[in-house]
């Protein structure tokens, strides 16, 4: 049940950050930033900790935080490279 909510935490950080960037759901490269999503969301609750609104043993509060940070990281260093 951890991976289920770790990725459902992911993939709507990744939509919302997406519409963000680009102004659609699925802007270019959307690959890339859909694991940077899914990797951002893993490393926030990794390194976050236990705190705050926990589900099936997955930080959700701590994972969108870092799913947030590293799409906008991700989002940055590509319109860099553009």
């Amino acid at each position: 049940m951890f991976w289920f909510v770790w990725a459902v935490v992911g993939v709507v950080v990744w939509w919302a950050m997406s519409m963000i960037c680009t102004g659609k759901a699925a802007g270019s490269g959307w690959w890339a930033s859909l694991i940077a999503a899914l990797l951002g969301s893993w490393l926030g609750d990794l390194v976050l900790g236990d705190w705050l609104w926990m589900w099936a043993g997955f930080n959700v509060i701590a994972g969108a935080v870092g799913a947030v940070v590293v799409t906008w990281l991700w989002c940055l260093v590509r319109k860099q490279l553009q």
